[in-house]
């Protein structure tokens, strides 16, 4: 009898984060990947590895100062995770350095860009640098010295600062205060981070300006030596409630209040003095051995500026061009959503009928009422102009909007202001709970009656990472499923439960035990010597039970192919134990972020889309959404997408049972991302040619039109 329990089953999670951290940082080193994209990738681990500081560590740090703290999945103590972390965390800078400073750096000054990081770049342009820094920079920069009527200043996190060691000169009067050590905080919130050259592709880090002539902030001192450095702090909060409690404001004051947390790494330049180190490492209190020298830029996550900024699209991937859906082209979209489901797949098709959907309604006399789930929100974000428009226009409009995502605090308490201004009814998530689903409700009044007319989604109600992220979206007019989604925000606005759900399984209710039966009926399946299989594609998989129940699936013989694309817990491969399970992870040009399960149910094929992931926090913490596609076309799109990325050889990387991720190649390359757009573009044109031929096709948009 295998003992499912045994931590030698699992695999480690802060292990697995760290080995998809470094998939990610192999497409920085493919040398077949466009440089600038190359430059991407460097911003994008970099800014993986910051989170995973401020989230992951700082929760084991807090495990760790426990005196019960327990153990991982794989039976590692607090303690002993901290110290692998930090292993692998440094070998990760290394490696990440030695790509950056040794390959990407000069092979884009080989081109024509350059990130100016040597000293005789700095003296070529220094008169201008001068003029910049007189000009513009000098005047929003602020010393910060330690003296005896100055404490010891609290810097904020993510933020670069230079810590500059000063000698006092004879010119200063006895009488005035003085100090041997001073911060600037580096403002690129409000410069930018980076300076460029007019009419070239030359970029000046904006602290190595303020270096070069820090010494004009401190006249009458000598600048002895000066460092920059960067402190990261937990971010790993929660909010305690009561019913008296304003949700509002305890996020404000948590969100003001993140330059008081615990510090959980400390970044510092080669060349600080040892003894100013020492004594900044506990000033700042950093928690344990989580301090890093580095011989180099700062904070890489900022080369997306660069990315961004550059006109050379030479030296970037073909942008694709999403497509307009033909279904949308030639009719109202309420009247094409009544008709029949439509399953779009961004960002190879249009995000633009979400925004429609929403301005639309905005603006129909017929639409009664409006409610939406906002979870992470763009900064110019077109849904939420159109939100306010249908709340000025006095459409009954409520949004859940969820203060509680994180990184994202502040601009969503700026979208909660402007929707209740324009008259909307914003609730701001339930109490202990993220409310993580993806959901929009118009409610309609119609000839025939009320209707409700639905969108559901694995992504956020977000334009711009839906260019950036692959996410299925679901737009419906299914009686039942609306009825659902309407019963789902009464919980979420009403805490009013349900009789009973028709198609949809909400978390923490009942969506851990959904998933579960679907695992064992294909289990009970398989035992009865029926076909038997699941196949998954999701960011995590590290929820204990579902493991478990996987494992016994795989014994059983159900056959289990999984596409994950980050942290993992199950160990595939294990004889006698999970044979039957394959693992991928696919890597490359866009975020897989959807969720798509499948069990093939003795021939009775059911497709589910989901918010969640399979992990503890999505199926017991968190409100999310898992609904099935039950129109043929949506079965079929899901169906050849994921064939596709199963079959993928250029971007796929295959786990076994050791933990180890390898590289799938092939003699024929097969590119999931090239193959789905292509399959993308023939759908369409067929679904145009077949609307001509029954003259149904008349657009009333522009069918050009993307995002």
């Amino acid at each position: 009898m295998i003992d499912l329990n045994n931590p030698k089953y699992f695999l480690n999670r802060e292990w697995s984060w760290l080995e998809f951290n470094n998939r990610v940082l192999y497409e920085a080193c493919e040398e077949s990947n466009p440089l600038l994209e190359r430059l991407k990738f460097i911003s994008i681990v970099t800014r993986n590895l910051e989170e995973f500081f401020m989230v992951r560590v700082a929760a084991i740090n807090k495990q760790n100062d426990l005196e019960t703290g327990g153990s991982s999945a794989d039976g590692l103590s607090p303690a002993e995770q901290l110290v692998g972390i930090m292993k692998r965390v440094r070998a990760f800078y290394k490696r990440l350095y030695e790509e950056f400073d040794e390959r990407i750096l000069p092979e884009l000054r080989g081109v024509g860009v350059n990130i100016v990081t040597e000293p005789s770049d700095f003296t070529k342009y220094q008169d201008y640098l001068k003029h910049v820094f007189q000009t513009k920079i000098q005047k929003v920069l602020t010393p910060l010295s330690v003296g005896p009527t100055h404490p010891f200043p609290r810097l904020n996190s993510g933020r670069l600062y230079i810590a500059a060691g000063l000698k006092r000169g004879d010119k200063i009067p006895e009488s005035i205060e003085v100090t041997d050590l001073s911060f600037v905080e580096v403002p690129s919130s409000a410069l930018g981070r980076y300076i460029k050259i007019e009419n070239e592709e030359t970029y000046f880090p904006l602290e190595s300006i303020i270096k070069l002539f820090v010494g004009e902030l401190y006249n009458g001192y000598t600048v002895e030596w000066t460092s920059i450095i960067r402190l990261s702090r937990d971010t790993d909060f929660n909010v305690e409630t009561d019913a008296a409690s304003d949700l509002l404001m305890r996020i404000e004051e948590k969100v003001k209040t993140m330059h008081l947390r615990d510090v959980v790494k400390f970044e510092y330049e080669k060349g600080l003095p040892e003894t100013r180190l020492k004594e900044l490492v506990e000033r700042f209190d950093v928690v344990g051995d989580a301090v890093f020298e580095i011989n180099g830029l700062f904070d890489l996550g900022s080369c997306m500026d660069i990315y961004m900024t550059s006109s050379r699209n030479d030296l970037k991937e073909a942008q694709i061009k999403p497509l307009y859906p033909a279904e949308f082209q030639s009719k109202d979209i309420f009247e094409v959503i009544g008709e029949k489901d439509v399953l779009l797949f961004h960002p190879y098709q249009a995000y633009d009928p979400v925004v429609e959907m929403i301005d639309k309604a905005a603006e129909d006399p017929d639409v009664l009422a409006i409610k939406l789930t906002l979870y992470r929100t763009s900064s110019k974000s077109a849904i939420l102009k159109g939100l306010i428009k249908a709340a000025v226009n006095g459409k009954y409009v409520t949004i859940l909007d969820e203060l509680k995502a994180r990184g994202d605090e502040e601009r969503n308490i700026s979208a909660a202001r402007a929707l209740e201004d324009a008259g909307a009814h914003v609730i701001y998530g339930i109490a202990n709970l993220k409310t993580h689903t993806k959901a929009l409700l118009i409610v309609r009044k119609e000839r025939s009656g009320i209707r409700r007319y639905c969108h559901l989604a694995t992504g956020n109600y977000n334009e711009t990472t839906a260019k950036l992220y692959s996410d299925f979206s679901l737009f419906t007019s299914d009686e039942l499923i609306g009825e659902d989604i309407s019963q789902l925000f009464n919980l979420l606005t009403g805490f009013s439960l349900p009789n009973k759900w028709n198609h949809v399984a909400v978390a923490p209710i009942d969506m851990r035990e959904k998933f579960l039966s679907l695992i064992r009926r294909e289990t009970a399946n398989a035992k009865n010597r029926m076909n038997a299989r699941i196949i998954a594609k999701l960011n995590t998989l590290l929820d204990k039970e579902i493991v478990q129940a996987l494992y016994e699936a795989s014994m059983a013989g159900v056959k289990i192919n999984l596409i994950i694309r980050g942290g993992c817990a199950l160990k595939p491969g294990l004889k006698g134990l999970s044979e039957n399970i394959t693992i991928h992870s696919i890597i490359g040009r866009f975020l897989e972020h959807a969720r798509v399960y499948y069990f093939y149910n003795g021939g009775d094929e059911e497709y589910f889309l989901s918010s969640a992931d399979w992990m503890m926090r999505n199926l017991s913490r968190r409100v999310e959404l898992l609904f099935p596609i039950k129109a043929k076309d949506g079965r079929a799109l899901l169906s050849k997408v994921l064939e596709i990325q199963f079959n993928d050889t250029a971007n796929s990387w295959e786990l076994n049972s050791e933990g180890v991720y390898t590289l799938r190649t092939d003699k024929k390359v097969r590119d999931s991302f090239k193959e789905i757009e292509d399959f993308i573009g023939k759908k369409e044109e067929k679904a145009r040619r077949e609307m001509e031929k029954k003259m149904e096709f008349k657009p009333i948009r522009n069918p050009e039109k993307g995002l």
